[in-house]
């Protein structure tokens, strides 16, 4: 039995006609499906024109995101590098039309969580990194904080000016906006992760099954 077979056994992990875990997504809505597949030695990506693979052993780092879409709020992103600087990424959204996303979330979960193990089996040296780079995240606190700040004046001025429709344009669209980059902000701190044992806070919920 390969390694690759000896991964937990996730119901929800796809895996392809030799039983490899492998994962399926389009990236943008004028490009082909690509499939990742976790071989015996390689990570291996096939666009079904063009065919290439990682070495599991030369992965430098893994980093989770949380990366929001403008049609899609809830999108996580897996970024994985080699040491020669090679990258290749992937998400757990398709898009399928101009308007239309289709979720794998949990196999998403499942992929990721056996590929962080397999990794980490492979290449005892790899960093496995949640979250944004801090030189991006402290741009982004500057940037909420500013924000903030911005509408806290506006909503003052409109009380002062009794503008009602100002002020609750300030709370629909401000409260909106700074919820959003505070769930960015929240998911999104720097830190490493044990391969085991990935953070949930970036993959994407999954709803349990019906009875």
């Amino acid at each position: 039995m390969t390694r690759s077979h000896a991964l937990p056994d996730d119901p929800a992990l796809w895996r392809d006609h030799e039983g490899r875990p492998t994962f399926r997504h389009r990236p943008k809505l004028i490009a082909p499906e690509i499939q990742v597949t976790i071989e015996d030695r390689d990570l291996a990506w096939s666009d079904g024109r063009l065919i290439g693979r990682l070495p599991l052993h030369q992965i430098e780092s893994v980093r989770l995101v949380f990366r929001p879409a403008n049609l899609y709020t809830r999108r996580y992103r897996v970024e994985v590098r080699q040491r020669m600087g090679k990258k290749i990424w992937f998400s757990n959204i398709s898009w399928r039309g101009m308007v239309e996303i289709e979720a794998h979330d949990a196999a998403f979960a499942a992929f990721v969580r056996a590929l962080c193990a397999r990794i980490g089996q492979t290449s005892p040296n790899a960093r496995f990194i949640a979250g944004e780079p801090a030189w991006r995240y402290a741009v982004i606190v500057a940037m909420t904080g500013g924000l903030a700040l911005s509408l806290a004046y506006l909503a003052v001025q409109a009380i002062s000016a009794v503008n009602w429709g100002l002020m609750g344009l300030v709370v629909f669209i401000g409260g909106y906006t700074i919820w959003q980059m505070s769930l960015w902000l929240t998911k999104n701190r720097p830190a490493s992760f044990d391969p085991l044992d990935p953070p949930a806070i970036l993959l994407p919920e999954v709803s349990p099954p019906r009875a």
